[in-house]
């Protein structure tokens, strides 16, 4: 293969002198990859000129001149049209590569502040949404596992019982319908009030249910919070939570689990008690709910 695609092979015949002192001989040329090599009929090279170095020294129909250095005399001689206007074609393209050259480095140069400014400006917001896009309600709940089986188990374990289970299910029938969205437990020596975590898991702390004069502000938290489960408010959080470098590593599937790093982001307010309902919930089931750490 040559230097010019439109040449696969070329060779031709020429007249060489390798000084100003020196006759010219006959030899064979021809053209590789990055330089013209110069031989005699046995095949045995002679020298060789680099490409890039080569320089016209005189033309005319017949002829052409060439040489890679006159100081010293050393002198090419062709006479093929052929091997001429390939070495036209490359001494006459070389001088055209530094413009394309400047030309392209502009261009990588103007593509790559185009893309680090719609970086900057657009992937921050987007990679969040495409985090929550793509976990699923089970995803979410396995997110959240081990979290919560480490906060359950240092926080005294759950307050449970078949009847205070029983009363459980029944108080989130009363608010969610679906039976979907939100589940809550009661955690025995859990320091915060109420914790809203993703997947709708709602960790009640027994003091909450102490200082609690009726069920009625139990299912009034649980509606507030069911309005946040269905929009996904805990997973935006956890979400935020991380910095953009561990986000991609969960896309790309490098990371399995987000971690919480700060619980009280999930801390979520006492509601403000109101009588707009009554009546809900029994006094012995709600008395059986405050009584369940007791057992």
């Amino acid at each position: 293969m040559t230097a010019l695609k439109k040449y696969t092979r070329l060779e031709a015949s020429g007249l060489w002198k390798e000084s100003k002192k020196a006759g010219f001989i006959e030899i064979l040329i021809s053209i590789g990859k990055t330089s013209v090599i110069l031989s005699d009929y046995n095949d045995n090279p002679l020298t060789h000129w680099s490409l890039a170095a080569i320089k016209l020294v005189s033309q005319n129909p017949n002829e052409a001149m060439f040489s890679t250095d006159l100081d010293n005399g050393e002198i090419l001689l062709i006479k093929d049209s052929h091997m001429i206007e390939a070495l036209l074609l490359f001494i006459n393209r070389d001088p055209q590569k530094p413009r394309n050259n400047k030309v392209f480095i502009k261009t990588c140069v103007s593509l790559l502040v185009i893309l680090l400014t719609t970086f900057i400006l657009y992937f921050p917001s987007k990679i969040k949404e495409l985090v929550a896009s793509v976990i699923s309600k089970q995803h979410e709940r396995q997110i959240i596992a081990p979290f919560l089986h480490t906060h359950i188990e240092s926080s005294g374990g759950i307050c449970t019982s078949k009847k205070t289970d029983e009363i459980s299910r029944k108080i989130v029938n009363l608010v969610d319908k679906t039976n979907s969205f939100i589940s809550f437990s009661i955690i025995r020596n859990q320091k915060l009030n109420v914790l809203h975590l993703p997947s709708g898991e709602i960790l009640i702390s027994r003091r909450f249910l102490e200082n609690s004069n009726s069920g009625e502000r139990l299912l009034q938290l649980l509606e507030n919070e069911l309005r946040r489960a269905i929009d996904r408010k805990p997973l935006d959080t956890l979400i935020n939570q991380q910095t953009y470098y561990q986000l991609i590593k969960f896309v790309l599937g490098f990371e399995l689990e987000l971690s919480i790093e700060e619980i009280n982001d999930f801390l979520r307010p006492s509601p403000k008690f109101t009588n707009a309902q009554t009546d809900r919930l029994d006094d012995f089931s709600w008395v059986a709910l405050q009584n369940a750490c007791l057992n």
